[in-house]
């Protein structure tokens, strides 16, 4: 598969992802690129080598100064859409990487990822930048290229909860019907709707 061709078939994935999780699509479409060598070395459909039990590979680790090949076990997934959701996932959930989320300059969420202990690479941060700089990576961190900010579920949540409490006090039908609204355009903000 060519390059182009690689990209496209992660980068809806990654942007949906994005809008969910908060997690740059140029970040996480870099991963792929490099975790899996543009998608030839994904096993499983693991983009990202992330470990776990399913199928048992060869893999190199940067221990103690030097490369070390072993052998682990790594996950298996249905498709590369799942791989990319769970790698959102595993990093939404280990607060280690709580800096990365909602970082909007890639440059400083690959370093993040990079300090947290994501990969045992000391120049993985630097060679995610490479890639996202040398393939323009960075036009998929607009949503619809439209360069809207894309709010978290979590967030517009938060903010629907208010505009509920508001709603309940009211008895005005307008502001009622003008609180409904702007609770469902939180919605479309967080990609919900």
């Amino acid at each position: 598969m060519n390059k182009d061709r690689f990209i496209e078939q992660v980068a809806p994935a990654a942007q949906a992802n994005m809008r969910e999780f908060g997690i740059l699509a140029s970040v996480t479409i870099a991963q792929t690129i490099l975790e899996s060598g543009w998608g030839n070395h994904a096993s499983g459909n693991n983009l990202f080598g992330i470990k776990g039990s399913g199928q048992q590979l060869v893999t190199q680790e940067f221990i103690n100064g030097r490369w070390l090949q072993i052998v682990d076990g790594f996950c298996v997934y249905d498709s590369w859409y799942e791989s990319i959701r769970d790698h959102s996932y595993f990093l939404t959930q280990n607060p280690r990487y709580a800096n990365v989320l909602h970082e909007l300059d890639y440059r400083l969420a690959c370093q993040k990822l990079q300090q947290a202990g994501y990969a045992t690479d000391p120049l993985y941060a630097d060679k995610l930048i490479r890639i996202i700089e040398g393939s323009d990576l960075t036009r998929f961190d607009q949503i619809e290229g439209k360069g809207e900010y894309m709010m978290s579920c979590e967030d517009a949540d938060k903010i629907i909860m208010f505009l509920s409490a508001a709603w309940t006090i009211t008895e005005d039908a307008e502001a009622r019907a003008e609180f409904h609204r702007l609770a469902d355009e939180l919605r479309k903000a967080s990609g919900q709707l």
